[in-house]
Order: structure tokens, then C-alpha cells, then sequence
């Protein structure tokens, strides 16, 4: 009986220490993931508005210029906070925005998410990435693998490697399914992140970036122009040399969202529904967006036709917002420069402005 009981204390003790350890290990510092989030969920209740979304929210929208704006069609007093993070997909997007909603944020009116897609795939060759880990929480992670059948193929660079796979030779989504799965562990065990955990306690780890000051000076925006990051600027160098790319572009989302097709059986809605509920619970009201990325969205077109979410606001659209277009307000293919960050800012806040006014909404809680 002694024997069993000092087992029984043994695994109690191992589990509330693996518990302590998971919860000490940092967020990653990539992309501003870790000062971003931590920031929003410091200063919860300061915000009205909240920008969820990639890249192209994070360098595209001035929360100071989107309010301005709103302040001049007679909404003032609205505080928003860019909550963009570059390559965030729908699925770490909503798992960060809930570590927000945790916080209950007393004032948060609306949550202004982009382009819900919600895919399950997995594209980076090395999946146990800091980033996959953190958001295989067991929610996410079951999230993910239900949304695999409505996938019809896996990314083309990785079908060798699954068809490799002793589970992938009968099923590439079960392959799929157990990398979610390893993530899931990853994370539940912070296996591997000792010396993350250790070298951020002393205070050794990389600075994360933006800074505290330049959150709070600007809100979340960072911009591109200034981010030190090589990839920002090999991406602004081939943009320049292929900028003559950027008319066919547009005039291929024209075509290709004239082709969209219907929802049923190829999107998450499951998903959607469950982060719209989440949001609404929280006190806020959802509103989506599709960023002007010079790429197609044949599923928000779809998403839009049906209104399961509302409104849609479409700012790829090339005839609906040609203000947009210009070449000169680019960085690159998917990125604005500042000033047009400024030119969408002001252009998201008329919209947004309009979406109140028609639907008789508020824009603050307070």
C-alpha cells in the first residue's frame, strides 16, 4: 500500500511539475508574436476595437489613422489595437485572440478578424516549429484534425513525404492527423524548451520585438519600411523587380472571384461558428475582412453570398476599392507600404463606419 501510495505521489508531483514548466515556457518571439500578445492581453481593457490577422494586417492597418478617420464620421473616441502577426493563420489567430478574451476586456466592442480560412495543413517541412506548438492546445488541435476531410489535397512539396509515412501509404490525412497530434504533445510536455524556458527567466532571450514603446506609441502597427527582418527586404527587392506582375494580378482576382463556388463541403464552418460564438460571448461583435494582398478569396466570396457571418468587408476587391490599387502604396505582392497603410486604414474606418450606420451598431461598449 506504502509502494502504491509513494507511485501515486511520484505521478502527482510529475504532472504539477510538467504543469509549472509548460506554463513558464515563453511565447515565441517570431514575427512579434510574443511582445504583441502579451501587450494586448496587459492592456485588455484599453481597446475597443481589435485587428486579428497576418502580415498584411499587422504592416496595413494604423489603429491612430483608422481612428481618426472614425472621430471625422462622428464615431470618437474609439481606441484599436493591431493584433496583426506575420504568417498567422486562422487557426493560431484564433487561439491567440482567445488568450485575449480571456482577460474578459471590459471595453472590447468589436473584433475586426481577417479572412477566416481555417486550414489544417501543415506547410512547413520542420512542423515542431516553435510557432505550430504554441497554438496545439487540445481545442486547436482537435479543431485542426476535424477540419481535415474538407481538404482535398496536402500541400504538393510534403505528398512524398506522406506517402512515405506508414500511416500516410493508407491515408496522407492520417499523417497529418499524427503531426497534429506530436504538436499537441509538443506543447502539453514543452518538450525541448528547457533552454527557451531557462535562457528567458535570467532575461538571455532574444529581444522580442516590437518594443513596448513602440506598441504602445502605435498600437500594434508595425512599419514595413522600418522592420528589420531580411525577409521583408529580399520581398520588397523582387517586388521591384516583377512589379510589372501586379496588374495581372488584380485582373486574375476579378476572374477568379467571379468563379467562386459554393461553401458546402470545402470550408470549416464548424470552426467559424465556434469563433464567432466566442467572440459574441465575450461581449464584442465580429465583423470579417479580407485584406488587399493581390490575392483571390473564392471562399469569403462564397462566405459573403451566404452571410452565415454577416458582412464580409472585401478590401481585395480591385473595381470595389481602386483607391487601394496603385502600385506606388506597395511594398511588395502582399504587403502595403505606409502610406498605403494609411490610405486602408482611413478607407477600413469609412467602411466600418458605414457597417455601424446601416446596422445600427455601436462602436464603443463603454
Amino acid at each position: 500500500m506504502r509502494s502504491l501510495l509513494s507511485i501515486l505521489a511520484f505521478g502527482i508531483g510529475l504532472v504539477a511539475m510538467n504543469r509549472a514548466i509548460v506554463g513558464l515556457a515563453p511565447l515565441p518571439a517570431a514575427a512579434g508574436l510574443r511582445s504583441k500578445v502579451e501587450f494586448a492581453v496587459e492592456h485588455a481593457d484599453e481597446y475597443d476595437v481589435l485587428f486579428v490577422g497576418s502580415s498584411a494586417t499587422m504592416y496595413g492597418l494604423r489603429p491612430e489613422v483608422f481612428s481618426r478617420e472614425l472621430e471625422r464620421l462622428g464615431h470618437p473616441g474609439v481606441r484599436a489595437f493591431n493584433l496583426g502577426v506575420g504568417g498567422m493563420g486562422s487557426f493560431e489567430a484564433a487561439h491567440v485572440l482567445r488568450r485575449v478574451l480571456e482577460e474578459a476586456p471590459a471595453n472590447l466592442a468589436w473584433v475586426l478578424y481577417e479572412e477566416p480560412l481555417f486550414d489544417p495543413l501543415l506547410w512547413y517541412p520542420d512542423v515542431h516549429n516553435p510557432r505550430y506548438v504554441h497554438w496545439h492546445d487540445r481545442r486547436s488541435t482537435l479543431d485542426a484534425i476535424d477540419a481535415l476531410p474538407l481538404v482535398a489535397a496536402p500541400p504538393g512539396h510534403k505528398e512524398e513525404q506522406y506517402r512515405d509515412d506508414w500511416l500516410g501509404r493508407h491515408d496522407w490525412r492520417l499523417a497529418v492527423t499524427r503531426e497534429h497530434l506530436d504538436l499537441w504533445l509538443w506543447r502539453t510536455s514543452a518538450l525541448g524548451r528547457g533552454p527557451e524556458i531557462f535562457d528567458d527567466l535570467l532575461g538571455r532571450g532574444p529581444a522580442a520585438l516590437p518594443s513596448v514603446e513602440d506598441l504602445r506609441l502605435h498600437h500594434g502597427w508595425v512599419d514595413i519600411g522600418l522592420d528589420a527582418q531580411p525577409g521583408v527586404q529580399r520581398a520588397h527587392e523582387r517586388f521591384l523587380e516583377r512589379r510589372g506582375e501586379w496588374a495581372e494580378r488584380l485582373t486574375h482576382i476579378t476572374t477568379a472571384e467571379a468563379n467562386a463556388g459554393p461553401l458546402e463541403g470545402g470550408y470549416d464552418r464548424a470552426s467559424l461558428e465556434s469563433l464567432l460564438g466566442d467572440i459574441r460571448t465575450a461581449g464584442a461583435q465580429p465583423l470579417l475582412y479580407v485584406a488587399p494582398r493581390g490575392i483571390a478569396s473564392p471562399q469569403m466570396a462564397s462566405l459573403s453570398a451566404s452571410g452565415v457571418a454577416g458582412e464580409v468587408l472585401r478590401f481585395h476587391l480591385p473595381e470595389r476599392y481602386p483607391e487601394l490599387n496603385p502600385i506606388e502604396l506597395r511594398w511588395d505582392f502582399s504587403h502595403l507600404n505606409a502610406e498605403g497603410a494609411a490610405v486602408w486604414s482611413r478607407l477600413f474606418a469609412r467602411e466600418f463606419a458605414r457597417h455601424l450606420d446601416a446596422t445600427g451598431g455601436a462602436a464603443l461598449r463603454r
